[in-house]
């Protein structure tokens, strides 16, 4: 297990910050301009359960915030549901991390699906409570599912490059790619 001082955290948090930055212009601009504008996929979902997988430290709540609040810079969604629903699921990370397996690419690609589908659900359900009507629950969910199975898939890479911004010890936390 890595432990980061805050100096570490700092530089993790910026570098990873940048990179969302970069992956939601590319999202919002450059996928848009090509033409694909129903397909927009939330990496920012991706970088809090990488957060949770294979970080461990006190401000994990904090990092998730500040993640998600990057990300409502380029979204209509608010930051507070998705920071939420983020700690909810980190928590559920930390109660199954010994059970997770990311020696391979396809329990990665498992693994991440499974989370993202959860936390999907706690965020259709949340908005659904939210608007008061859950007659959106399920398109408010089938809207985000053909994204997550892409970033599922995308995910082996993403953790590689993420592990080395963190600078994660692979053997400890298991890379797959």
């Amino acid at each position: 297990m890595n432990k980061y001082g805050p100096k570490e955290i700092l530089l993790g948090t910026a570098k990873t910050c940048l990179l969302l930055v970069i992956l939601e212009i590319f999202t919002t601009a450059f996928l848009p301009a090509m033409g694909v504008i129903n397909f927009r996929p939330e990496f920012n979902v991706l970088i809090v359960l990488f957060l949770a997988f294979k970080l461990e430290t006190p401000v994990l709540a904090w990092l998730i915030m500040i993640v998600q609040y990057v990300h409502s810079l380029f979204s209509i969604e608010g930051w507070a549901i998705g920071a939420f629903t983020g700690v909810l699921i980190s928590l559920s990370v930390r109660y199954l991390k010994d059970m997770l397996d990311f020696s391979t690419a396809i329990s990665t690609i498992i693994v991440v699906q499974i989370f993202q589908v959860a936390w999907f659900l706690a965020t259709s359900f949340l908005l659904s409570l939210k608007l008061g009507d859950f007659g959106n629950f399920f398109p408010l969910l089938w809207q985000d599912l053909p994204e997550s199975v892409a970033l599922s898939i995308l995910s082996p890479f993403f953790f590689f490059v993420l592990d080395r911004v963190w600078k994660v010890n692979s053997r400890a936390a298991g890379v797959a790619i």
